[in-house]
């Protein structure tokens, strides 16, 4: 169970990852290098119209950040990163 847990979590944290920097990616290509640069509303190919759906997405940073979080929760329930606390009672 806990290798399973790991394993969607890290497949999710690599996803959110990869989809903000299309993301990042698509709103980069969409920007329009010169005022004069005239381009119409409806893109032409199916290419140009993914790249201007992803440019729509809002927050490409938001969802890295998201998924390194799920990568690290990943390594944590794989047990890549284990945390050891520790606590003793001394008698006197």
């Amino acid at each position: 169970m806990r290798s399973g847990i790991a394993l969607v979590t890290a497949i999710l944290g690599v996803a959110l990852v990869l989809v903000g920097a299309a993301t990042l990616w698509a709103a980069a290509l969409r920007r329009p290098e010169d005022a004069a640069d005239v381009r119409s509303d409806r893109p032409s190919s199916p290419v140009e119209r993914g790249i201007a759906l992803a440019a729509r997405l809002p927050g490409g940073e938001r969802l890295i950040a998201w998924g390194v979080a799920l990568l690290a929760l990943a390594a944590v329930a794989s047990g890549a990163i284990t945390f050891s606390v520790t606590a003793t009672a001394g008698t006197n």
